[in-house]
């Protein structure tokens, strides 16, 4: 458990230096911005979740981190890939309409559930 949380760790601190790598201005950039700002919102969530893991010995949860992880490394690629992102998407101001990620994003919090239901 202790290598998924600092692989996580180490997802994080790539998404931090993404957005001002890619150049300014593109629509690479602002949905790097965007993507580390997901990871953000559920980042602590998975870090509690591990860790009371860890403390409780909740060896199911292993695989499950696993799992989250590789979640959120498929949705930051769709994220900034722009994949199966449209023309018209992009330029607009609303929000993104990648169907794809979002069912990845379901997958990952699905697991983050899955995980407190183990951790109870």
């Amino acid at each position: 458990m202790v290598t998924f949380i600092s692989l996580a760790l180490l997802l994080y601190l790539i998404q931090l230096i993404l957005p001002n790598a890619l150049k300014a201005g593109t629509g690479y950039a602002k949905r790097a911005g965007k993507a580390l700002k997901n990871l953000s919102e559920s980042l602590p969530v998975f870090l509690a979740l591990a860790i009371l893991s860890i403390v409780l010995s909740v060896d199911e949860n292993t695989i499950l981190a696993l799992y989250w992880l590789i979640a959120r490394l498929v949705f930051v690629v769709i994220y900034i890939s722009g994949l199966g992102l449209d023309k018209k998407s992009e330029e607009s101001q609303g929000p993104d309409k990648q169907p794809f990620r979002s069912l990845v994003w379901a997958g990952s919090v699905t697991v983050l559930i899955a995980m407190t239901s183990n951790l109870l």
